[in-house]
Formats: structure tokens, sequence, C-alpha cells
């Protein structure tokens, strides 16, 4: 079956599926819902702001639209359920809510606002009742409208048979649903009980595929040894304008030992923010550099890649090693000459972003392959720069610590490394909580800051705060370019130009700019000593470990540093939650808590196309984990076909 062949499925939807990566039936299915509508559901007055709610209801009012400001315009009307109304309004999307009149039946899922006794929903999901629907209706964020969507998933599990890899004696023992049921009823839920055991089954067999395919792919027989010298090492050791942290020296001593093994690399080096594993990595290229190796080091952001550049530069070249940058917004003959370099082994050891594993790039003699920040990174991306080589060393890092149980899962049996310690002398980091009421006193503090030459980050969890439920980068300082910080702000997000953020940012090094207003894009690994506070709008809406990556931008030199969470602290939940955090500053307990509770989503990224997404626990990496071992165990692993990113054995007319 095409996906042309099924009905609403026209030229210009098939187009925008085929955006989102969906060109065939099983990538239809592999589409799960990214909400549930409870049709029984009902509200009452104890709802509290910042619950996320959905309910069927009745349309009381017809849509409005009104013109806030010029390029702002609100569309509201009122739905009502059980007896109590909801103001619902959208914000830049004037045809909202334009099929909605009065009395109509609706759908509705989002986030509860309060005003006072009344209760409110910006931008709320509306999906219009239709026949044959169970009590719990499937919501889909897509290109297309969600009920087009839905049923062209529902004729999809009507005119396809799915095949599992997982054998049916294997699937029993694991209690596992049969693969095409438990799609139908993820898809298609009769009940909520149905529903969360249709979901784990395919998480399991999803996670269960992850696991198994990269033990399959992994090769682990060592036929090239590193002939690097101890001479070599402590050479390395006496360049260093730094004594190194006990942590330090025990990873590198434990990167001599994995590549001097019999089997090839596969090590996990995890540690604090700011702890040092930039400078491990550069002694395990140089390491491979004397063994007569290339080496790759791959970066999530280009601004990242050049730090690392420019490190290696002073610390590498005049040892005797060759680098080279290689990124996207080089000009065509910096990446013609870089090209050359690294196919004829001019270079020797190499960093940058994605740009390293382009089809066009060719390696003389990769051996060692090293990803900085891994959880940006995808499990397709990894085995690209692998396989760059003929058997390569791997080294991941991150500074988002993984817990123990997930690492092991999504790595196989990989080699560990932990580094807790900081360097000596470096400063405290206070973490605390600002309501709306001690915003202004928070400016306060960063302007005074400011006209000390100390630097601010200010974050925000959107580019364009036109929802007003989230913090736009350019709503803050366009307010920001008013006031008394004006002559010290400046921003950057990653709708710009490469080459606009390596401005922005090195302005900002520079100290040109004191206060720079950014998305997560400088999340990762950019090293401002000067800077010394970070404030984050919206703190609820970002995992716990992503909270720490972020503070761990400041406190990089010698003075004491500030991170202030903005919250209005309207979801207790979500409060407590960061007043946790406010009490941590070990990365590994905040990984933990993270893990515990917010699942593995926020370390592995397991996402389907789109947004919709699986649940990913400890429970299920556990059941997957075994499961794994007993496919490897029975033969059945050795007949799976290790795709990119597929489970589905296979998809076969009906």
């Amino acid at each position: 079956m095409e996906l042309s062949e099924i009905k609403g499925i026209g030229e210009k939807r098939l187009t925008a599926l085929n955006r989102m990566g969906i060109y065939t039936p099983s990538d239809l299915l592999l589409r799960f819902p990214d909400k549930y509508i409870s049709r029984n559901a009902v509200i009452d007055r104890t709802v509290r702001e910042g619950d996320e709610i959905s309910f069927s209801a009745v349309v009381e009012t017809p849509a409005k639209r009104a013109f806030i400001r010029r390029g702002l315009s609100v569309v509201s009307c009122t739905v009502k359920n059980n007896g109590i109304s909801v103001r619902c309004s959208w914000f830049n999307q004037p045809f909202a809510a334009r099929s909605l009149q009065p009395g109509d039946s609706v759908y509705v899922v989002g986030k509860v606002k309060r005003f006072k006794s009344a209760v409110q929903m910006t931008n709320p999901t509306f999906v219009m009742p239709q026949d044959g629907d169970g009590d719990i209706v499937p919501v889909y964020k897509t290109a297309i409208p969600s009920r087009t969507f839905q049923s062209a998933v529902v004729t999809a599990l009507a005119n396809v048979r799915v095949n599992s890899y997982i054998p049916p004696e294997l699937a029993l023992k694991f209690g596992l649903m049969p693969l095409q049921q438990a799609l139908r009823c993820v898809h298609t839920p009769k009940n909520t009980e149905e529903l969360c055991a249709a979901r784990q089954s395919v998480a399991v067999e999803n996670m269960c595929y992850v696991i198994t395919s990269y033990r399959l792919l992994k090769d682990d027989n060592r036929d090239f040894i590193y002939s690097a010298t101890d001479g070599d090492v402590e050479k390395f050791s006496e360049s260093l304008s730094f004594k190194p942290t006990y942590g330090q020296r025990r990873a590198m001593c434990g990167v001599i030992d994995a590549l001097r093994g019999d089997k090839l690399t596969n090590l996990l080096i995890q540690g604090e923010v700011g702890c040092g594993k930039t400078a491990v990595a550069l002694f395990a290229m140089y390491f491979a550099a004397k063994s007569g190796y290339q080496s790759a080091l791959m970066a999530p952001t280009e601004v990242l890649a050049r730090q690392h550049y420019q490190t290696m530069i002073k610390l590498l070249e005049p040892l005797g090693v060759r680098t080279q940058l290689l990124c996207a917004s080089m000009t065509a003959r910096q990446k013609e000459e870089a090209t050359f370099n690294i196919k004829y082994g001019n270079a020797q050891c190499i960093v940058g972003t994605q740009s390293l594993i382009s089809d066009n790039i060719d390696y003389a003699n990769l051996r060692l392959v090293i990803v900085d920040e891994q959880q940006r990174f995808g499990v397709n991306q990894r085995a690209r720069l692998e396989n760059k080589g003929n058997k390569t060393d791997i080294i991941v890092m991150t500074a988002t610590p993984i817990p123990r149980t997930l690492a092991l899962s999504l790595y196989g049996e990989l080699r560990q490394i932990e580094i807790r310690e900081l360097p000596a002398n470096r400063p405290a980091v206070h973490t605390s909580l600002v309501p709306p009421e001690r915003v202004a006193d928070m400016y306060g503090y960063i302007a005074k800051k400011a006209a000390i030459d100390e630097r601010t980050y200010i974050i925000c969890p959107r580019i364009d705060g036109g929802d007003e439920d989230a913090t736009g980068v350019e709503d803050v300082y366009n307010s920001l370019k008013k006031g008394a910080l004006a002559p010290y702000v400046g921003c950057v997000h990653g709708k710009m130009k490469d080459a606009e953020k390596n401005e922005v940012m090195s302005d900002f090094k520079s100290g040109k700019i004191k206060v720079l207003v950014s998305t997560t894009v400088v999340e990762v690994g950019i090293d401002v000593p000067e800077a010394t506070t970070v404030a984050v709008y919206d703190a609820e809406r970002f995992g716990l470990s992503q909270l720490h990556q972020i503070r761990g931008r400041v406190g990089r030199g010698t003075i004491e540093s500030y991170c202030f969470l903005l919250t209005d602290g309207s979801n207790p939940e979500s409060t407590e939650r960061l007043k946790k955090f406010c009490g941590m500053t070990d990365g590994f307990s905040v990984s933990e808590l993270d893990f515990k509770l917010r699942g593995a989503g926020d370390f592995v990224g397991l996402k389907q196309h789109g947004n919709g997404s699986l649940d990913i626990d400890g429970a299920v990496i556990e059941k997957s984990r075994a499961l794994s071992d007993a496919l490897i165990e029975s033969g059945a692993a050795a007949k799976m076909t290790v795709d990119s990113s597929e489970f589905i054995k296979s998809v076969t007319m009906n």
C-alpha cells in the first residue's frame, strides 16, 4: 500500500507527510499520538494552574478575534463542561477556532490557567467529535489535520500486516502484545488499561531493537595497536598549563588502558559541568596521533566545535600534532582545504559538527571517534561517524550524567569513567527561585554586575513569545533594549545564521555584550569565565538535567556565581521539583532525580517521527535488556535486519 492510496492524502498532504519523514505505512504507524482525550473526563473548580487536562465540552460563545498590538492578535471563545465555563484563547492563530459555533460539541486538551475563580486555557488543542469515537480519542499534532492523520492510520492498520522481529514464544514469555495488536491499541484504544499495556509493549520492543542493534553492529575484535609511548604521555602532561585533578588523571589512565586493550574501546566519560572532560578527550586524540592514527571529535554546535579547535591549536599543535576544523559556516575554499587535509592525512586530529559525517568526507586512517555531549546526537549520527573508519574506538562524553541502568542499556557492555571532582578554586554557584514580584530586583542585580564587566545569560524557552504561556527571546530582548540594560544586551537563538551566532558569542566573550538573551543554544559547552549569572525564564518547562547544563555556563572563572530560576509558583509539583534542584550541586544526583521524575526521554530522545513519543522508564529498560539477551542467546537476533531507526520487521498487504 502506498500513502497516496489512502483517502484524504492528496498531493499536498503527501508532501507534508514526507517532510515529517513519513513515506510508508510503517512510518505512519510509528508516529504515535501526542495526546489522548478522555471523553468522560469532567473538570471542577479544584483544577490547578498548570494542570494539563482533556475533556469534552459544548461551545458557549462564538470565536472572536481581537488585535492586542501590531503583530499580535488573539482569538477567543468559551466552552462549557460540567457547568464550568472555560475561556480558550489562541495567539496569532487567526483560523484557530473559525469552525466553532455555539452549541457545537468539541474535545479540548491543554494547560489550565487560573484568573481568580475563572478557568482559562491558552492555545488548547480542540478536535471535533466523530461517529465511532471510543472513550479515549487520540490527538496528533502533525502537518495535516489530526482527524485526517487518524483516519490514515486506521486505514493503514486495516490494510497491512505488521510482522515483529521478536519470535512469538519470546513475546509471550516477556508479556508483550503481538505488535499488530499493540499498534492498534496505541492508535485506537478502548480504555486506559489497554492503552497503557500497549504503549509499554511497543516501548519495550522498540527499546530492545535499539539495544540489540547496537550489540550486533559492534564487532569489538581489535586488529591494530596504539604505539604511543609513556614518554609521549609524559610530554602531554608536562605541556598542560594546569595540574589535572585526580579524576582527570584517572580518566587519562583509563583511556590508555582501553586503547591498549585487546578489544575495541567503548568508553563513556561522564562528569560534572566544568570538570575537565575536554582535556581528557584531547589527550586521547594526542595518544592516537602519536600512534599514527586520525581521530575525530564531533560537537553538537559550531560554537563549541570552534572553542574545542582553539584549545586544540594551543595544546596539540606545539606537540607536533596537526589539527583541522570542519563546520558548515566555513567558506567553500576552507571546506575544500579541510576535506583534502582529512582525506590525505595532513590532519591528524579533526574537530567539527555533523559536517564530519557528510558523504563527501573521507578519512585517511580514522581509528578514534569522540562524541561530545553525546545526548545531543542520535544513534545513527554516531554510527555514521564510526563507519567513516575501518573499525574505530569510541569515546562518548556527557556533562549530563546518565543513570547506570540506562547507560548499560544504550551502549551495551561499555566501560564507564566518572569525573566527579572540579578544578581547584572553582567558585560556588548558588541557585534560587525568583517569583514574579522579585524579577525587578533580579534585573537590578544584573545591571550592577554588567557595570563591573561581569556577564549574564538570560535563557528563554522560545524564540518568539507570541504564546503568552512561554517567554520568548525576542520579547525579553526588545524589552531590555528600552531599559537600563540597553547598552549591554544582545541576543542569540537557533534561527540565526551560524556567522551571526558566532559574532554575537564573540562579542559576549570579549565583553562588548554583557547580557546575552538566548534560547538553550548556549546550553552546551560555552566557556566564558566572566559569566557569573544565569537567569532562566519559565524554569518549570525544563528538565532538571537541562537546567544543570544551563547552570554550568556560569561559575567557570573565580567569582562566586548565581543561577536564578524564574517561576510563578502556580504549579505545586513543578515548584517542589525546582526547590529540590536548588539544593543540588551534584550532576549525578540531578540526573537520577530527573530520570525518576521524567523517564529516559531527556537522556536518549527515543522519539518517533515528529513529536509522538514512547514512555521509557526503568521497568521498560530492564525488560528490554533481558529481552535482548534472550534474542541473542536464542539466535533469533541474527535474523534481524538492522536499519537506522525502524523496528518493524516488515509490513505486508493483508
